[in-house]
C-alpha cells in the first residue's frame, strides 16, 4: 500500500497547482496534483510531460486520468471502493490514492483494497 504524508514513511510529496506558473516553483521531478476540472492545466501539463497525480469527482473522470496517463487518481471516500474496482478489472496504469484526514482511516482503505493513501501532510 502506498501511503503520502504520514510522519514515519519517507514519500514523494504531490505539489497541489492551480496555475501554469505554480509549477516553476515546485521541485523538479515531482508529481503534481491538479483538479480534473482544470482541462487547460491538464493539457499543458502533458504537452510538458510532467508527472502528475489528477483529483477526480467520478468515475468517468478517473477513467479519463487513467487514459490521459495520470500517476495517481486521488479520491474521496465517497468513490474511492468503486474506482478500486474498476481499476483492478481494467488493469489501470495509474495507482488509486484515497485522501484521508488522519492514519486511522488506513484501516478503511486497506480493508477496500484501495492502491493507497495521501494524508493533509502529503499534500503541499
Amino acid at each position: 500500500m502506498i501511503i503520502i504524508g504520514h510522519p514515519l514513511i519517507p514519500h514523494e510529496s504531490l505539489y497541489k497547482v492551480t496555475k501554469v506558473t505554480n509549477i516553476n516553483k515546485t521541485k523538479e521531478n515531482s508529481t503534481i496534483l491538479v483538479d480534473f476540472i482544470d482541462k487547460k492545466l491538464i493539457q499543458y501539463i502533458k504537452t510538458q510531460d510532467i508527472s502528475f497525480a489528477l483529483h477526480v469527482k467520478s468515475i468517468k473522470d478517473a477513467c479519463l486520468a487513467n487514459a490521459l496517463g495520470a500517476k495517481f487518481i486521488v479520491v474521496d471516500d465517497t468513490i474511492s471502493k468503486e474506482v478500486q474496482n474498476i481499476a483492478t478489472e481494467y488493469l489501470f496504469d495509474s495507482k488509486i490514492l484515497l485522501q484521508i484526514q488522519n492514519e486511522d482511516e488506513i484501516e478503511k482503505a486497506a480493508k477496500n483494497f484501495i492502491d493507497g493513501v495521501v494524508l493533509k501532510k502529503g499534500i503541499v
